[in-house]
């Protein structure tokens, strides 16, 4: 099969605001040097199925041209392993905006500790691949999944929450808004419960111009902001999802609910929420405070991620070394990897 390359840094805008400027999938704009796959992408081990594609499981040897000194008992090269998003290209304007933003947008914070690094984009045919790191931990979703009915301990609640305060700082910093937080999107870089989390999936990620409403209504019920169901919100959404995601963590259920997804944006619509006794039993003052403090109903009175981390609880329960990483890594003053690098997992 023939690869084609995929644009990977347009002067294109926003995909909700641009999306009729943007030539369709089929223009000379998503179609750049013809290249041999780098990749051997393994369509038998997929990771996640939605109605976009797949996520699946991609890797290099020396048929791909990387070469490698560590050998498996075998006595074969060890091979690099990475995810892979496959995205069916169409004529839209609309959905090839929205693609090329995700790229555009995965280019651009590639260098954080803890979002997802970029390697490549190409076409095969009508298919498009994004070839990104492998968590090799698996999502949080699961990993609460096997834990205890009451949630995490607050350490590794407040370690969570300043990894994730910092990439949507990162973010933030450079006016793009992620809008669809949720457990499920963030994912383990190592085996070990402690290592760093990366986040994943910017399929609904924007550009944002300061000072200037959204309104496109996106995201997960369970996390959504209800500005975001009002039409009218900024980036502050990310706070609120963020601090659903804390309120799970510590307690092992959502703040709202419902027996649908229309039943659950109407209680969100509401905004009343409570820190009921037997989820909440050995949570701290402090803890519950950090999530009043994002899961605030007014998103002009809502914690910001600069404020949020430094609230007193992530400084009581996080190690210093490690949250002090954090802040400096918001700012973008502390990196990852070398983006440039050709890197991976090797097994």
């Amino acid at each position: 099969m023939t690869a084609n390359a995929i644009d990977p840094d347009p002067a294109g805008g926003a995909a909700d605001e641009a999306a009729a400027a943007l030539p369709p999938a089929t223009s000379p704009a998503l179609d750049a040097v013809q290249r041999r796959p780098a990749y051997l992408l393994h369509k038998d081990l997929v990771i996640g199925k939605g109605s976009y594609g797949h996520v699946g499981i991609a890797s290099r040897g020396p048929n791909e041209g990387h070469a490698s000194a560590r050998l498996t008992p075998a006595g074969l090269p060890k091979r690099k392993k990475f995810a892979y998003k496959c995205l069916m290209l169409n004529d839209n304007p609309k959905y090839t905006a929205k693609l090329q933003e995700e790229v555009n947008v995965l280019r651009e914070v590639r260098g954080h500790p803890n979002v997802i690094r970029l390697f490549d984009v190409f076409a095969v045919e009508n298919e498009v691949y994004i070839i990104t790191e492998l968590g090799r931990g698996g999502d949080l979703f699961n990993l609460i999944s096997t834990h205890p009915k009451y949630g995490m301990t607050e350490a590794f609640v407040a370690k969570t929450l300043a990894e994730m305060l910092s990439a949507i700082s990162f973010l933030h910093s450079r006016h793009i808004t992620h809008r669809d937080l949720k457990i499920e999107n963030w994912v383990l870089s190592g085996k070990d419960l402690w290592s760093p989390l990366k986040l994943i999936d910017f399929g609904l990620a924007t550009h944002y111009t300061p000072g200037h409403r959204l309104s496109r209504v996106v995201g997960s019920s369970l996390y959504v902001a209800p500005e975001v169901l009002k039409k009218s919100y900024t980036e502050s959404c990310d706070l609120w999802s963020l601090g659903v995601i804390a309120y799970i963590l510590l307690s092992g259920v959502p703040p709202f609910y419902g027996k649908d997804d229309e039943a659950i944006r109407a209680a969100i619509l509401v905004g009343d929420y409570a820190f009921p006794r037997e989820c909440f039993r050995d949570v701290s003052e402090g803890a519950v405070n950090f999530v009043g403090c994002l899961v605030e109903y007014d998103f002009d009175k809502r914690y910001t991620t600069g404020h949020a981390l430094m609230h007193q609880w992530l400084a009581e329960q996080c190690d210093p070394e490690q949250l002090e990483h954090a802040k400096r890594a918001a700012t973008g003053e502390m990196g990852g990897d070398d983006p440039n690098a050709e890197d991976g997992d090797e097994d």
